[in-house]
């Protein structure tokens, strides 16, 4: 393998592995990227010469990858808890699948375990960005998730995993009219007619989808002036002064002392459940990868054991330092303090537990950084969730705010 194919290597999956850390930011556009990338990070491959023996373990591993990202994303990011209860269970069932299919790797497994969590993922964010999630419904979340498991993810995981068909081979095929041996590419060049068209289709749908997002904000804008408000009101909506700007700072400071607040009064207990959450997750996405790290011969009881140890012992020294020395850690703070310790227990666990030889430090360095990762991330998205459902409850109760019974 050249220099240059190497480097479209390096450059695929550093990009899926990059990428997804823009998601709790940028939901929707996040995972749309991430999307793109996956459909399309096989064929560029192709196209530069390299196969890979496991592709489909490759695949899923970064694909749980980004879509636990969404996961902690949507602890930070949705307001509607229904719509989070509903896609914590889509996330667990597929990450269970995933986790199935790498050690036995039986794909029916995929089939049993669709990942519709991804397109009810992209259905909230489109909600959320053209309207209001808080008004949908449990049963109408239901009606999407059972339209989305059984219209569109049981057909697509059986056409992959049972029927085992390709669609960039289909559409190279059957739509370009390409024979099988001919890259995707090159089929696109030869057939400038149906590319062409499927060019000029795509654009004119899009156009139609701006003018009418850019119509309905226009309506929308126009309701508000016309049901709500005054002429000064309507006045209002089209500048911005110094006080609201003022006014949002003040309320974001507001919620983060919260959360701080929230972290620090929940260092002085345990709550049993989050622990677990986070020790479910970190150490199932731990094992995942653990299957297509080179030079990785730890099976997978060992891994969820390493990983879970190192989880819990950086849970219980993260709530000391908070109750030791009563101070609120910083986000760079406490990743920092993460990081060390991984490391330090990778290097422990690389020479006292010989579950592999030493010349696999690298990947087992990756391994750190991925559990550094999703900790860091978990401790700092899930006090924002929990102070939202506690205010959701002092709402539905008309009471004081309970406190916290420790994190």
């Amino acid at each position: 393998m050249d220099w240059k194919t190497m480097l479209v290597v390096h450059l695929v999956v550093g990009a899926r592995v990059l990428l997804p850390l823009v998601i709790p930011r940028y939901p929707l556009w996040g995972i749309l990227a991430c999307m793109i990338l996956d459909s399309a990070d096989q064929s560029i491959l192709e196209a530069f010469g390299v196969v890979f023996p496991r592709y489909q373990s490759y695949d899923k591993a970064l694909d749980i990858y980004y879509l636990a990202v969404a996961y902690l994303a949507t602890m930070r990011n949705w307001e509607n808890l229904a719509a989070f209860q509903v896609g914590r269970v889509l996330f667990y069932l597929r990450l269970l699948g995933v986790l199935a299919f790498e050690l036995t790797e039986a794909r029916w497994l995929l089939f049993v375990f669709p990942n519709a969590f991804e397109a009810f993922f992209v259905y909230y964010e489109i909600v959320r960005r053209r309207g209001n999630p808080r008004l949908l419904t449990r049963n109408a979340l239901l009606v999407v998730v059972a339209v989305i498991w059984f219209v569109l993810k049981l057909p697509h995981e059986w056409w992959v995993h049972i029927a085992k068909l390709d669609a960039t081979d289909f559409v190279k095929t059957h739509i370009l009219g390409a024979p099988p041996s001919t890259s995707f590419w090159r089929a696109i060049i030869e057939a400038p007619a149906v590319t062409g068209s499927l060019t000029l289709i795509a654009a004119i749908l899009a156009l139609a989808a701006w003018h009418f997002a850019k119509k309905r904000k226009r309506r929308t804008a126009l309701n508000r002036t016309l049901h709500g408000a005054t002429a000064n009101d309507a006045g209002s909506l089209l500048s911005t002064t110094d006080s609201d700007v003022a006014a949002v700072s003040a309320g974001r400071a507001r919620r983060t002392l919260r959360v701080s607040l929230f972290r620090y009064q929940a260092a002085f207990g345990l709550r049993v459940g989050v622990l677990v959450e986070k020790v479910a997750l970190v150490s199932a996405v731990s094992v995942i990868f653990g299957q297509i790290l080179p030079g990785m011969e730890a099976n997978g009881i060992r891994t969820a054991f390493f990983v879970s140890l190192t989880v819990v012992i950086g849970d219980f020294l993260l709530r000391w330092t908070l109750r030791r020395f009563m101070i609120l850690v910083g986000t760079w703070v406490d990743v920092s303090m993460m990081a060390v310790l991984n490391f330090f227990f990778v290097l422990l666990f690389q020479f006292i537990i010989p579950y592999a030889p030493r010349h696999n430090l690298a990947p087992a360095l990756i391994f750190a950084s991925l559990i550094t990762l999703f900790v860091a991330l978990y401790d700092g998205c899930r006090p924002i969730y929990d102070v939202r459902e506690a205010d959701t409850q002092v709402a539905k109760r008309g009471a004081s705010a309970p406190s916290a019974r420790g994190y």
